[in-house]
């Protein structure tokens, strides 16, 4: 039992799970500090938020033992997330939703340590959907990048036909991912805004071009370039399938997604690229 634990795989999926904790607990540290610096009246220099001390009551260590092992959980949370083809369909379903379920409990206890989510429960359920969303966005692009392994596998046991690149203008390849794009950067900016407050487009104005589009798209360069290598045709599409949403719900102020959309996709594309060139020239020379 415990040679099976203990296996190299189940290691470095262990020692990934401690690093993203540990990576999330300075998160969740420097974001708390800062959040109170900038609180008024200023706070003093703690580690945990005022508002959580008087509203649990607890010592200042309980408190901030309770907010370091969430911070923890939710990092080691997404470090465990194994890619999503792993068993049966069942199983993966089960799996996945277990997984979804636990991290979300985590994600929604350091919110509310770190004083995100306002005085209702409005607030955190869209801080929720918005976790959900990346988390779908990574279960997709991870399907992707399954794929691409267990064809990489099936090539290098001589099965299916060593694939090439299909060039820096593949068109062919891409059609699943210039497809998820599509869906993100035209859909999604039209689903978010009616769910926008009248006064204040907090979802279209804040977390739509400064978070989810960054991420999509970085993430989206990421797989690909690790499937097919260098391929420009995703950050050019990326950047222009901004531009509908842009002249329907913005304005020309926002012509800086554009950018920022094919930035992030290239920056991805090309690390993902360079990272399957390392990996093919290992097992070309072993």
């Amino acid at each position: 039992m415990k040679d099976r634990v203990f296996t190299s795989l189940n290691r470095q999926r262990l020692l990934w799970a401690a690093v993203c904790g540990l990576l999330a607990v300075a998160a969740v540290l420097l974001f708390v500090a800062w959040r109170g610096s900038l609180a008024v009246p200023p706070e003093r220099p703690l580690l945990v938020r005022r508002a959580v001390l008087d509203a649990l009551g607890w010592p200042l260590p309980v408190v901030l033992t309770l907010e370091l092992a969430l911070a923890f959980g939710f990092g080691a949370s997404v470090g465990l997330a194994v890619p999503p083809m792993e068993g049966t369909g069942m199983a993966v379903a089960v799996r996945t939703a277990a997984h979804l379920l636990c991290s979300s409990t985590l994600f929604a206890g350091v919110c509310w340590m770190c004083g995100l989510p306002p005085a209702n429960w409005q607030g955190l359920l869209l801080l929720l959907g918005i976790y959900w969303l990346i988390y779908l966005m990574v279960w997709l692009l991870r399907y992707l990048s399954w794929r691409a392994e267990l064809n990489a596998i099936r090539e290098g046991l001589g099965l299916a036909p060593r694939s090439a690149g299909g060039g820096l203008f593949q068109l062919h390849p891409l059609r699943t991912h210039l497809l998820l794009a599509a869906a993100v950067e035209l859909g999604l900016p039209l689903l978010l805004k009616p769910l926008d407050p009248p006064d204040v487009p907090v979802l279209t104005g804040l977390f739509y071009p400064f978070l989810l589009l960054p991420f999509f798209c970085l993430a989206a360069g990421w797989s690909a370039g690790r499937r097919f290598g260098a391929a420009l045709l995703l950050p050019a599409a990326c950047g222009v399938l901004t531009l509908p949403c842009v002249f329907l719900i913005y304005n020309d102020t926002a012509l800086f997604q554009a950018g920022a959309a094919f930035v992030f996709a290239l920056a991805g594309n090309l690390l993902g690229a360079l990272v399957r060139k390392i990996r093919r020239r290992g097992c070309d020379e072993a």
